[in-house]
Formats: C-alpha cells, sequence, structure tokens
C-alpha cells in the first residue's frame, strides 16, 4: 500500500523537478511545500485509508 504522505511526496516532486530553479534550492523547498501541503489534503480526503 502507498501512503498518502509517499503518493503527494512523489506529486509534488514531479511537479517541482519540472519547474523548479536548480540554482535556488530554497525556493524550490518553498515551491515543494506549497504543493504538499494541498495534495496531501485532497488524498486524505479522496483516500482516508491510503492507496492499495
Amino acid at each position: 500500500m502507498i501512503s498518502n504522505e509517499q503518493r503527494a511526496h512523489d506529486i509534488a516532486l514531479a511537479l517541482i523537478a519540472k519547474n523548479a530553479d536548480p540554482k535556488n534550492p530554497i525556493a524550490a523547498y518553498h515551491e515543494y511545500v506549497t504543493l504538499l501541503v494541498p495534495l496531501l489534503k485532497e488524498l486524505d480526503r479522496d483516500f482516508p485509508k491510503g492507496i492499495n
């Protein structure tokens, strides 16, 4: 089973990898967190017990 946290992390990393500036890791981290929190809330709402 894949946890909602792992799924949200994977999605956020994929989005960051496409758009982040590698010369500015702090801004990339802030963008990652900005993406991660709403993704996790959405996944927790849709899949309260994780994804099988």
